[in-house]
């Protein structure tokens, strides 16, 4: 069993804490420097940060490296195969190094995020079959995760079955209500996969391989 996520707030005031005991400086030290840049810190201000009390604020957070002489990263270190709790994003110890350096992330959630599980439990039989359907069409791995994360990033927060919906209304087609949503689910799958690729030229193999998996029946 995986050990439970580390509030972010609990990584800052780790490495602050570390930091600051590197450079020898009493808690009253740094809350002094911190002052002189403006912060009304007292050292009762870096003790409640450091025990938890206090969070740090994301402004002290941009000042703070300053502060101790260290680069962002420092601050955001987590530990091996940490997983950081932000305001409820889980997010490994890659993703928080990547943030620091002021890069983005990429869109694929297993190398940078971890899902709660609450989301892989509500995954739909649809969703799943997409995730089999790309990771064969891509000779890659596309968890369910994966699936569920480019979908809300594609279609505006909605996951693959709401979008599906939403477009089986809008849109008028002929035949049976189970033919129509897996004519619909082919089509997501194509876009996924051009999201999955960022390619508008696919092998054809790949292209026969999606739209051939029309359900005849219903696809959640």
């Amino acid at each position: 069993m995986s050990p439970p996520p580390t509030q972010f707030q609990t990584v800052i005031r780790r490495n602050l804490r570390r930091l600051r005991t590197k450079l020898g400086w009493r808690q009253e030290d740094l809350a002094q420097r911190a002052r002189a840049r403006g912060l009304s810190w007292a050292a009762s201000t870096v003790t409640a940060i450091e025990i938890g009390r206090r969070p740090v604020s994301a402004a002290e957070l941009l000042v703070l490296p300053t502060l101790l002489k260290v680069p962002l990263t420092e601050l955001l270190a987590a530990e091996k195969d940490e997983v950081a709790d932000v305001e409820g994003v889980l997010v490994t110890k890659a993703a928080l190094d990547q943030i620091a350096r002021g890069r983005p992330l990429e869109e694929r959630e297993s190398e940078f995020f971890v899902t709660p599980p609450r989301v892989e439990a509500s995954a739909t039989e649809a969703e799943r079959k997409a995730a089999r359907n790309l990771s064969q069409a891509t000779n890659s791995t596309v968890t369910v995760p994966d699936l569920i994360a480019m979908a809300q990033l594609q279609w505006e927060g909605r996951r693959l079955d709401e979008e599906r919906e939403r477009r089986l209304k809008t849109g008028r087609r002929r035949g049976s209500l189970a033919r129509q949503r897996g004519h619909i689910t082919a089509q997501l799958q194509k876009e996924l996969l051009e999201k999955l690729t960022h390619t508008k030229t696919r092998p054809a193999s790949s292209v026969k391989r999606l739209s051939t998996r029309r359900s005849a029946g219903t696809n959640r």
